[in-house]
C-alpha cells in the first residue's frame, strides 16, 4: 500500500482557554498522536478499531464515562477516517496513473530487447560462419609466426656467430692495408683474431661435423690475416729500428707494443733485433769517436784525448764514457722490451736465463745483454788500441798498478752487467790481463836493479836505501788496493780473500827487496851484525805492511824471522854479559858437573872461587844500567829494550840457579850461609827484574 503524502491537520479552537485545556487533556493527545501517526501501522489500526467499538457501546448503552468528550473524539475519528480513506484512493489512483506509464515504457522496451535479441542472434550465426570459414587461415597464420619466431632466432645467432668468428672490414683493412699505420687499431684487431682462433680451437674439440668444417675454414681464414698483422708490424719495426740511430732515444708505447708482439713470432723479432743492433753498433761507434776526438756539442766536455798524458784520467774516461753509454743504452734497451726497473744499480748483477741455448726461447733479460754485446763490439777496438798503448808506456809500477785496478773494476762491472761471454767483456779481460802483465813486469825489474847493485850495510846497520824505496811504492800499492773501486764489496769479502788476491803483488813487490837485504847481510862478517841489519829491515817492512789487514800472513813470516835474529842478539847480550858478571865460569861448572860429586870439591867451584865471584857480581849489580845497553844502540828503542832486559832477567835466573846449588847440602859447602851477600829477590831487585 501507497504511504499517505500529507497527513490531515487537526481543528484547533479559537479561544486560548480551550486550546490550553484540549492540549492539557490526556485523550486528546493520544488522539492527536494518532491523527498524526501513519494509518497503515497496525498498532494505529488497532486504537482506531477499538474506538468504534467503544462508540457503538455508547450508543447502545446510552453512557459514557465522559459522555459528550468521547463523543466528540469519536466523531472528529470518524471524519478523519473518511478523509484519510479518500486521500488514500486519490494517492492509489495517482500512483496506477503513473505506474501505467512506466508499463507502457516497459513495453516499448520490451519489444526493443526483442528485436535486439534477433539481431544478435543473426550476428552469431554470421560469426559462426566466419570462424568455420577462417579456420585454416588462422592455423596456417599461426604456423607462419612460429616460422617466424624461429628464423628471427636463427638470425640471431648467425648474426653473433658471424661477429665472434669473422672480422670485419674495417679490421681487414687494418690488418692488410700500408694505409692504416701500427697502432691501437692493428693491436684490437690482431686480439681479435687471436681470441677467434681460440674460439675455433675449442669448436675443434667438439663431435666431428658442420662446426668441424667451420672452424677448419676459420682457422685458415684468420690465419692468413692474422700472419698479414705480423708482416705489418714487422716491416714497421725494421723502419723504426733504423731510426734508433740518435743519442737521445725515447720508445713510444706503440714501439714497445710491438716488440711485444713479435715475441711470438721469434725468427721475424730476431731480424729486427739484428737490424737494430747494427745501427746502434755504428751510432755508439761514431758517438764513441766523437767523444775520444771531437768533445761534446760546442766542445763540452772536451776531447778525451786531450787528457792522454795523464794515464789515470785517459784510460778512466774511455772506461767512464763506455759504462756511460752502455747504463743508458741497457735502459733503452730495457724500455723497449718493457722490463720494469726495480731499483737495481747498472752494473749489478744479473740473473741471466740459460734458455737462449738450442733454440729455446729467449728472455728479455738475455735479449737485452745480447743486443748490449752486439751494440758495444765496434767500440772494442778502438778502446784496445789506446789503452794498450797507454799501459805499455808506463815506467812506474805506482801507476801501473792504478791503471790495472781501474780496468779491474770495469772489468768485474760489465761481466755484471753483459754476463763474462760478452764481446766488451772479453775485451776488459785482455786489457786486464794485459795492464798486470806490465805492472808485474815493472815489478820484476825493480828486483832486478835491487839485486844487480847489491852493497855492505851502513854503519849504523839501518834498513838501506833501496828497501825503504821499495817500502814506499808497495805503501803505495796498498794504499791503492785498500781503497780500490775493486773493494766496493769490502762488507763481504773476508781479509783471507783480499790476502789472497793481494799475495803476487806482495811477493812480487817484496820478495826481492827481502832477497836484496839477506845478499847485504852475509856482506858483514860478524853475526851480530847480521842479526841487528836484519832486525832493522824486518821493522822497517812491518811497519810497511802493518796498517793493512789482508799482509798477516806476510808479516807472520817476518815476525818469525825477526824473532829468531832477536833471539840470537838476546843470547850473545847474554854471553856478553856473563863475562862481567864472573858468574860464568861457576855456572858452567855447575851444568857439566857429575850429579854424586859435591860441587864444592871441585877446584873451579871452592869457597874461595865463590867468593870471588860473588864479589866480582857485586861489583857488576853496582855498575849495571838496567835500562839499556850501548851495544843495542843501532836496534829499534823497544827492541833494544826487550833484549836487554830479557838478558838481566836470564842473568837473575842464572843466579837463583847458582844461589840454590850453594845452599844446597849435597854440595857440602861450609858457612854457605855467609858465602852469598844478596838474595835471589835483592838480585832481582837490583837487574830490575819483576817477579
Amino acid at each position: 500500500m501507497a504511504t499517505i503524502e500529507s497527513r490531515p491537520t487537526l481543528p484547533t479552537r479559537s479561544s486560548s482557554g480551550n486550546h490550553a485545556s484540549s492540549t492539557r487533556n490526556p485523550l486528546n493527545l493520544k488522539v492527536h498522536r494518532l491523527l498524526t501517526s501513519n494509518l497503515e501501522d497496525a498498532g494505529t489500526r488497532a486504537a482506531l478499531e477499538t474506538l468504534g467499538e467503544l462508540e457503538h457501546a455508547e450508543k447502545d448503552s446510552g453512557e459514557g464515562v465522559q459522555g459528550g468528550g468521547i463523543k466528540a473524539a469519536l466523531e472528529r475519528g470518524g471524519g478523519l477516517r473518511k478523509e484519510i480513506d479518500a486521500r488514500m484512493t486519490q494517492g492509489s489512483k495517482e500512483f496506477l496513473k503513473a505506474f501505467s506509464q512506466v508499463n507502457d515504457k516497459l513495453s516499448m522496451l520490451q519489444s526493443h530487447l526483442d528485436a535486439m535479441h534477433v539481431c544478435c542472434d543473426e550476428v552469431q550465426s554470421e560469426l559462426d560462419k566466419a570462424n568455420k570459414g577462417t579456420r585454416y587461415l588462422l592455423e596456417h597464420a599461426e604456423g607462419l609466426r612460429q616460422q617466424r619466431s624461429n628464423v628471427v632466432v636463427q638470425q640471431s645467432l648467425v648474426h653473433l656467430f658471424l661477429t665472434r668468428f669473422t672480422l670485419s672490414d674495417a679490421e681487414l683493412r687494418t690488418l692488410s692495408s700500408r694505409d692504416v699505420s701500427v697502432g691501437p687499431e692493428l693491436f684490437a684487431a690482431m686480439d681479435k683474431t687471436e681470441r677467434i682462433r681460440a674460439d675455433c680451437r675449442a669448436l675443434l674439440s667438439g663431435e666431428a661435423g658442420e662446426g668441424t668444417k667451420a672452424g677448419l675454414d676459420i682457422m685458415e681464414y684468420t690465419a692468413q690475416h692474422l700472419e698479414a698483422g705480423y708482416q705489418k708490424i714487422f716491416k714497421w719495426c725494421t723502419f723504426q729500428a733504423r731510426g734508433f740511430a740518435r743519442d737521445v732515444l725515447e720508445v713510444s708505447t706503440t714501439v714497445r707494443t710491438a716488440i711485444a708482439r713479435l715475441k711470438s713470432r721469434p725468427d721475424l723479432l730476431s731480424e729486427v733485433l739484428t737490424v737494430l743492433g747494427t745501427t746502434r753498433s755504428t751510432s755508439i761507434l761514431n758517438l764513441f769517436l766523437d767523444a775520444l776526438t771531437r768533445g761534446g756539442p760546442n766542445g763540452l766536455p772536451r776531447p778525451i784525448e786531450l787528457h792522454a798524458h795523464d794515464p789515470i784520467r785517459y784510460v778512466g774516461d774511455m772506461l767512464a764514457w763506455i759504462h756511460q753509454a752502455m747504463a743508458g743504452e741497457r735502459e733503452f734497451l730495457e724500455s723497449l722490451f718493457g722490463i720494469k726497473d726495480e731499483g737495481r744499480w747498472v752494473g749489478s748483477v744479473h740473473a741471466y736465463s740459460l734458455r737462449s741455448r738450442g733454440g729455446v726461447e729467449m728472455s728479455d733479460e738475455d735479449r737485452v745483454k745480447t743486443l748490449l754485446d752486439k751494440d758495444f763490439e765496434g767500440c772494442g777496438r778502438p778502446l784496445k788500441i789506446r789503452v794498450q798503448q797507454t799501459v805499455k808506456s808506463q815506467e812506474s809500477s805506482i801507476m801501473a798498478y792504478r791503471i790495472s785496478t781501474l780496468i779491474h773494476f770495469y772489468q768485474v762491472t760489465m761481466e755484471r752487467t753483459i754476463g763474462p761471454d760478452a764481446l766488451m767483456s772479453q775485451v776488459l779481460s785482455e786489457l786486464m790481463d794485459h795492464s798486470y802483465e806490465v805492472f808485474f813486469e815493472t815489478l820484476r825489474a825493480q828486483g832486478r836493479s835491487f839485486l844487480r847493485f847489491v852493497q855492505p850495510p851502513a854503519a849504523a846497520l839501518s834498513a838501506p836505501t833501496q828497501l825503504r824505496d821499495a817500502l814506499s811504492i808497495l805503501r803505495e800499492i796498498m794504499s791503492v788496493y785498500s781503497s780500490s773501486l775493486l773493494d766496493h764489496e769490502a762488507s763481504i769479502a773476508t781479509p783471507e780473500k783480499r790476502q789472497t788476491e793481494f799475495k803476487d803483488v806482495l811477493d812480487a813487490a817484496l820478495d826481492p827487496a827481502l832477497q836484496m837485504c839477506s845478499a847485504m847481510a852475509e856482506m858483514r862478517p860478524l853475526s851480530w851484525d847480521q842479526a841487528v841489519f836484519w832486525v832493522n829491515c824486518d821493522e822497517a817492512v812491518l811497519a810497511c805492511l802493518e796498517p793493512f789487514d789482508f799482509t798477516v800472513e806476510k808479516r807472520d813470516q817476518l815476525q818469525e824471522n825477526e824473532a829468531k835474529h832477536v833471539e840470537s842478539l838476546t843470547a850473545e847480550h847474554l854471553g856478553h854479559l856473563m863475562k862481567s858478571t864472573g858468574l860464568e865460569s861457576l855456572l858452567a861448572t855447575l851444568r857439566s858437573k857429575d850429579g854424586e860429586t859435591p860441587l864444592s870439591h871441585l877446584d873451579e867451584a871452592s869457597a874461595n872461587v865463590v867468593i870471588q865471584s860473588i864479589t866480582t857480581f857485586s861489583n857488576f849489580l853496582s855498575t849495571v844500567d838496567t835500562l839499556g845497553s850501548p851495544r843495542l844502540s843501532l836496534l829499534p828503542p823497544h827492541l833494544a829494550s826487550a833484549i836487554h832486559s830479557e838478558a838481566l832477567a836470564r842473568i837473575s835466573r842464572a843466579y837463583d840457579e847458582l844461589y840454590d846449588a850453594i845452599l844446597d847440602e849435597k854440595n857440602r859447602y861450609e858457612g854457605r850461609h855467609t858465602l852469598l851477600r844478596r838474595s835471589k829477590e835483592e838480585v832481582a831487585t837490583l837487574l830490575g827484574v819483576g817477579f
